[in-house]
């Protein structure tokens, strides 16, 4: 390590419960966690940082029996946590305490409205921000192994030291260019999508193939596409441990009848054609006995052509604002964003999707309308 980092580390419920008290004391902390993920559904959680701008907690979460307590500092609105690119962050919590931060403050969502990267790494943010170098030599390690190396923890631990330097320097520039309330309503939105929390009838949405399927291939889509993210959760092992989207998609696709057939298709082995073979072959039956009236609408309108150079234009529309603003494009607008603005004008009904709506409607919004208006 190029500086050394203090650190009080936590191992007791009692421990805990006294951190928890003392930082509901204050207005922000910098939070992270250290995790793995390659073997199960859910994260296994192997240390949870926090930092106040003065003492810097490490928290083993293999040690204490019960992390509960940890959710009365994620649900105290008065007190603001500031972390980096959080999405995995938040099914930590979700999983682990069954809370997620709130109020939350994203850095990463903060540079993209000062300018940086929308994808900016966390090494590339201290270096920006305070001219320091992160080692990189512990992002991967084994965080469950026990004891944790020297290494370990005050890699951890530099990670929320710094960042809670980074949130003080981003809210300055925020307040001095009159973005905060951007990032404030951005963060605000945090925690709303979390997958390990989505109803597994809508996870055929996320399947990118879906829209391009008629209403009775979505049907049939979407009841493998629940079998499998509960049988996923309940067995706690990856989604294409059980059977991998690329062979849902075919047998959706196939409308496969027999046993023998599965084992054509391609994405399943015969593992799992033996293991899960008459669970699917079940499930397509059931699913043919939904009446039509009842599958599912259409992912997209496939009736209405987005106009392929109408986005292009929006797109420049969004760069050259973006660059007025210095922000990153992709935090103004999504392509996605674009081509339903241009769908709803081909339907004759000219309105802004809802991610447009908000502060990004002034910023943004009229300007592609008035843009689209005039072709």
């Amino acid at each position: 390590m190029t500086e050394a980092a203090e650190f009080t580390y936590i191992d007791t419920d009692e421990g805990l419960a006294e951190v928890i008290r003392r930082l509901r004391e204050v207005d922000v902390v910098a939070v992270d966690t250290e995790f793995a993920r390659s073997h199960t559904y859910y994260p296994e959680v192997g240390l949870v940082q926090i930092y106040d701008g003065r003492e810097c907690y490490l928290v083993d979460p293999l040690e204490i029996d019960d992390l509960t307590v940890l959710g009365d500092l994620l649900s105290d609105t008065s007190v603001i946590k500031v972390l980096h690119a959080c999405s995995e962050d938040l099914e930590v919590f979700q999983y682990a305490v069954g809370k997620t931060p709130v109020p939350a403050f994203d850095t990463q969502i903060a540079s993209a409205a000062l300018g940086l990267s929308f994808a900016v790494s966390y090494q590339s943010l201290v270096e920006h921000y305070l001219g320091l170098n992160i080692p990189k030599e512990e992002t991967r390690s084994d965080w469950l192994q026990r004891p944790l190396s020297q290494s370990q923890l005050e890699y951890a631990a530099l990670d929320v030291i710094h960042l809670l330097e980074v949130y003080h320097k981003q809210i300055e520039a925020l307040d001095e260019t009159g973005k905060t309330h951007w990032v404030a309503e951005e963060c605000s939105s945090l925690g709303s999508e979390i997958s390990i929390t989505l109803d597994p009838d809508a996870c055929y949405l996320k399947v990118k193939s879906a829209v391009r399927m008629t209403q009775e291939e979505l049907n049939r889509l979407q009841v493998l596409c629940a079998w499998r993210e509960r049988l996923a959760r309940q067995q706690n092992v990856p989604r294409n441990r059980v059977v991998e989207e690329k062979a849902l998609v075919a047998v959706t696709r196939a409308d496969i009848r027999e046993k023998g057939d599965l084992r054509e298709m391609a994405g399943l082995t015969p593992r799992q054609v033996r293991k899960y073979g008459d669970d699917m072959l079940f499930l397509l039956e059931e699913a043919r006995l939904v009446p039509a009236r009842e599958f599912p609408p259409l992912v997209v309108d496939n009736a209405i052509n987005v106009s392929n150079e109408s986005v292009k234009m929006l797109k420049k529309v969004v760069e050259a604002r973006a660059e007025s603003l210095n922000v990153a494009p992709e935090l103004l607008a999504k392509r996605r964003h674009l081509e339903q603005l241009v769908r709803s004008k081909a339907q004759g009904d000219m309105t802004l999707p809802d991610p447009l709506t908000g502060w990004r409607e002034e910023v943004i919004g009229q300007h592609l309308i008035d843009a689209l208006a005039d072709r």
